[in-house]
């Protein structure tokens, strides 16, 4: 079965609309039709289901969620999702550029089953659910009438529900254990969020990880559908735009933050990734993240 794959900026491009590091809607948007498809996406999606019922698959999982209960989708997890006609709640998906709070990034980048497991699925009372869903409404709102300040708006707003989320999971499944060892995978993205500023060959990894570069290969495919490779560079890229954007620091700084041997050899990697430079990269990021 073909697995299709979603990107934010292919949605807005469709739209012909400005791309953004976010998109919401609610549940009854006619949107959600496109959910109903197995695919992967390169974003975060939280569902806040206020009323009725969802059936969400998640890899091999069919989850059944019903009223106060929240699920996370992870970027490059497989999934679907159907709805019962009286469903109501919001979704907002959102980039990794995003995550500029350490606390974020620990939690959510460098993400382990142990944690994947909590989010997927999260039943909460109705208390602690309405303090989150009041979050998810007031990002609905401000993105119904967006301008540079909702925008801003909107990201504090995710965090802060993410960091909510993330407490009452871990309170919740506090019982829960964790796997003896990580999975492969989940060590090598542990691996490159520690190391991807001076490490970028799989060979390094695969080292580390005492497997061969096929096996890596194999392993980051069916989680991901792509190599090993793609997921080292994804991450440097990532880093790369979050400094762009958001650190003030110039070409030649960013480069050498990052491990390039030169400005040219960062330009080089941006433009081979991208087909355009990092100031046309800037200039587009800008656009997206604060305009």
């Amino acid at each position: 079965m073909e697995i299709r794959n979603y990107t934010l900026k292919e949605y807005f491009d469709a739209h012909k609309s400005p791309c953004l590091s976010f998109h919401v809607y609610d549940l009854e948007d006619l949107k959600i039709k496109n959910e109903e498809v197995l695919h992967r996406s390169d974003y975060f999606q939280v569902l806040l289901l206020e009323q009725g019922t969802v059936k969400q698959q998640i890899e091999h999982e069919t989850l059944e969620l019903s009223k106060n209960e929240i699920s996370v989708v992870f970027p490059n997890q497989i999934n679907a999702l159907t709805k019962s006609e009286d469903a109501k709640g919001v979704v907002i998906q959102f980039d990794e550029v995003l995550f500029c709070s350490d606390l974020l990034k620990n939690e959510l980048i460098s993400y382990n089953n142990d944690l994947i497991n909590k989010l997927n699925h999260v039943v909460l009372e109705e208390v602690p659910f309405e303090k989150i869903h009041t979050y998810g409404t007031q990002i609905l709102s401000f993105f119904k009438s967006l301008s540079p300040i909702k925008k801003e708006q909107i990201r504090f707003y995710i965090k802060i529900m993410l960091l909510e989320i993330i407490e009452l999971a871990h309170q919740k499944y506090q019982g829960f254990q964790a796997p003896n060892q990580l999975d492969y995978f989940a060590k090598f993205k542990t691996l490159i969020e520690t190391n991807f500023k001076s490490k970028r060959t799989v060979t390094y990894y695969k080292d580390e990880l005492k497997i061969t570069s096929k096996k890596l290969n194999e392993i980051c495919k069916s989680k991901t559908g792509h190599t090993a490779l793609y997921i080292i560079h994804e991450r440097i890229l990532t880093e790369i735009k979050r400094l762009l954007i958001f650190s003030g620091k110039n070409h030649k700084e960013i480069a050498y933050e990052l491990g390039f041997d030169s400005p040219s050899a960062l330009n080089k990697f941006v433009y081979a990734k991208l087909k355009e430079t990092p100031t046309e990269l800037k200039s587009e990021l800008s656009r997206i993240y604060k305009y």
